[in-house]
């Protein structure tokens, strides 16, 4: 049985007084607890990332992109002579490798929210130079090469270059 007393917020223990229970979780953060930060796992970095993106209306500002591309996909794709039963591509599946590859709160978001083209990056070199074999060409629309051949420096400033490119490889 639990000791109330008139003192007691009207009868509530102690410890279910969620006025009294710290805003923080201490055994995570170490604030209050004289320890420093617990250092993150780089998968626990990458998922406390996408907690922070919770309600951040940048999430959501590729997803006409997103769904203007699938639907070009889908539309080749559905009328394809080498594809039997084509079931669509769910837009929303680019849009989670997108999270994946990157969050709204990265400065890369804006330019490069898929990640081609980042320095280092050799997939670029897939889809800008002419002369490698297009290994995708059976997946993406041909009107897709005018947005992909040569266009090095759209594919790493320009998120609808960025996204198309990624889809493609």
């Amino acid at each position: 049985m639990v000791n109330r007393t008139a003192s007691a917020h009207k009868g509530i223990p102690t410890t279910e007084n969620p006025r009294e229970r710290p805003q923080v979780n201490t055994r995570t953060t170490g604030k209050g607890s004289g320890h420093p930060p617990k250092k993150l796992s780089p998968l626990d970095e990458w998922k406390a990332g996408r907690e922070k993106a919770i309600g951040n209306p940048d999430w959501y500002i590729y997803d006409n992109t997103i769904r203007k591309l699938v639907s070009e996909i889908n539309r080749h794709l559905s009328t394809s002579k080498n594809i039997e039963k084509y079931k669509p591509l769910d837009w929303k599946l680019i849009k989670a490798m997108i999270w994946t590859e990157t969050g709204a709160a990265v400065t890369a978001w804006k330019t490069r929210p898929i990640q081609i083209g980042n320095t280092g990056d050799e997939g670029i070199k897939e889809v800008v130079i002419p002369a490698r074999p297009r290994k995708y060409n059976i997946i993406i629309p041909k009107t897709w090469n005018t947005y992909l051949i040569n266009k090095t420096d759209l594919i790493r400033s320009n998120p609808e270059y960025n996204i198309r490119a990624g889809i493609a490889l």
